[in-house]
């Protein structure tokens, strides 16, 4: 087994080969520089444009690409990584269908482990940090850059985005440029945040406020 994960090629990939988007699973095995290749996995479906100067790090947990929760997935997924960006991945981590995630040039996409739900936008500029068990809802939108300008705003266009451990992003959430997210908290549906929740809060509305503190999910 030693041998076949040297060539990219786990325990997972062999039971689900049918699944798998072999020409996209190698565009994107090709790309990592730290860890092992057999942890990556892209399955059926998935789209990848990543610049040959692009990195991806993967740590000991299975990293999975357009997941699905029945084995007929009619939807894709577009993955797609700038000059120089890195993605990494120390945790186990699944990117549901219907997801596009893109990492522009020299941006840092930082992922702890958990999931995020079907329709994702992930759109990283400059830095987005997800920790540890962080479960992320459908149609969630995450992005760190207004993509233009305001005259005369003293605020930067692109700003990190930071998701602490075992936060819960809830359905058609908007996390926008800057915002912190304190470990444990939650995020209602619909939210759109524009500033940082503290942990152990949950938030809820347009913009996002606190309504209720010290909470505890699971």
């Amino acid at each position: 087994m030693n041998q076949l994960r040297q060539l990219g090629i786990s325990k997972y990939l062999l039971k689900n080969w049918r699944r798998i988007s072999f020409v996209s699973l190698k565009k994107l095995q090709n790309k990592v520089k730290s860890g092992h290749p057999s942890n990556l996995v892209a399955l059926k479906g998935t789209t990848v444009n990543v610049d040959p100067t692009a990195s991806i790090e993967v740590g000991t947990g299975k990293v999975v690409i357009n997941d699905s929760w029945c084995k007929e997935n009619p939807f894709s997924t577009l993955f797609s990584m700038g000059a120089h960006a890195r993605l990494i991945v120390r945790g186990g981590f699944s990117i549901y269908s219907n997801a596009d995630v893109s990492i522009n040039e020299n941006a840092v996409l930082e992922i702890g482990s958990g999931f995020v739900n079907c329709g994702a936008r992930i759109h990283c500029f400059k830095n987005i940090r997800i920790g540890n068990h962080v479960f992320i809802g459908e149609d969630v939108l995450i992005r760190d850059s207004d993509g233009h300008e305001i005259v005369g705003s003293e605020r930067p266009i692109a700003m990190p985005i930071v998701v602490g451990d075992h936060v819960w992003i809830g359905a058609n959430v908007t996390l926008l440029k800057g915002v912190s997210i304190g470990e444990g908290a939650v995020v209602a549906a619909g939210a759109v945040v524009t500033r940082d929740v503290p942990a152990h809060a949950l938030v809820a509305g347009v913009p996002a406020k606190v309504v209720k503190e010290r909470i505890s999910w699971r």
